[in-house]
C-alpha cells in the first residue's frame, strides 16, 4: 500500500514538473522559431512533408535522430479531455491543437462503436521526465532516450494500457480496440509508430502508441503497410 501511494506521488510530481517546465519554456518560443531559419535549407520534403523541423507535424525521431533542441514548446496547446476522451492524469495532459481536435473526433467515432471513451495514459512528456523514465533502467528497445521520444513532440498518445505486446495480443478487449484503431485511426491522422519490432522501428511493438501526423501521410503509411521509420529510411536511400 505504501508503494502504491508512492507511485501516485511520483506521477503527480511529474505532472507538476511538466507544468512548471512548460511555463518556463513557452517564453522562449520565439527563440526556438529561429530554428526554421537555421534549418530551412536542410528541410526535406517527400509527398510535401517536412521530416526535419522541430515544430513540423511530421518531424521524425527515433533512437538515432533527435529533436533539434532539447526543449521546445509549440503554440496552440490544449487539454485532451472531452466528452469522449478520459485523461488518466487528472485532466492535466496537453496536445497540440490539431492533434487534440483529431483525437476528439476519433474518440467520438470510437464511442459510437464501443460505447467506451478513449483513455489516454500518457501524452506529452518533457525532456526531464523522459530522462527520469530512462534512468529507471528502462532498456533502449522499450523506452526512448530523452530528446529522442515522440512524446516530446506533443503529438503522441499512449492509449488504454501501457504494458507489453503479448498482454495486448492475449486480451480480447484490447485487441478489439486495436483492430478498430488499425482500421480507422489513419482517417484522423494517427499512426501506430512501433509495429514491426526493433530491427525496423528500433523499439518493441507497442499497440498502445499512436502518433498524430497529417491524414495524407497516416493514410499513405496504412495503405502501403509501412511504418514511419520505413518511410523515412527508405526515402533516405
Amino acid at each position: 500500500m505504501v508503494f502504491f501511494w508512492f507511485l501516485i506521488f511520483l506521477d503527480k510530481l511529474s505532472i507538476l514538473i511538466n507544468g512548471v517546465e512548460a511555463r518556463q519554456n513557452r517564453t522562449k518560443h520565439d527563440t526556438y522559431n529561429l530554428e526554421y531559419i537555421k534549418y530551412k535549407d536542410k528541410k526535406r520534403h517527400i509527398l510535401d512533408f517536412d521530416l526535419d523541423t522541430n515544430f513540423s507535424i511530421t518531424k521524425f525521431v527515433d533512437n538515432k535522430i533527435c529533436f533539434n533542441y532539447k526543449k521546445h514548446i509549440p503554440q496552440n496547446l490544449q487539454k485532451i479531455s472531452s466528452d469522449f476522451v478520459i485523461d488518466n492524469k487528472w485532466n492535466s495532459q496537453l496536445l497540440r491543437k490539431k492533434a487534440n481536435i483529431a483525437l476528439k473526433e476519433l474518440a467520438k467515432e470510437f464511442y459510437k462503436e464501443f460505447w467506451k471513451k478513449v483513455i489516454v495514459i500518457s501524452a506529452y512528456r518533457s525532456y526531464k521526465y523522459q530522462k527520469w523514465i530512462k534512468n529507471r533502467w528502462c532498456p533502449d528497445n522499450l523506452c526512448a532516450k530523452a530528446w529522442y521520444s515522440e512524446h516530446q513532440s506533443w503529438l503522441a498518445v499512449d492509449l488504454f494500457e501501457v504494458s507489453t505486446n503479448n498482454v495486448w495480443k492475449t486480451n480480447s478487449k484490447l485487441m478489439k480496440y486495436y483492430r478498430w484503431l488499425w482500421d480507422n485511426a489513419h482517417r484522423y491522422g494517427f499512426h501506430n509508430t512501433y509495429q514491426k519490432w526493433v530491427k525496423i522501428d528500433w523499439y518493441e511493438i507497442e499497440p498502445w502508441h499512436w502518433r498524430y501526423m497529417w491524414i495524407k501521410l497516416a493514410s499513405y503509411l496504412k495503405d502501403n503497410d509501412i511504418t514511419f521509420a520505413q518511410y523515412y529510411y527508405d526515402w533516405e536511400k
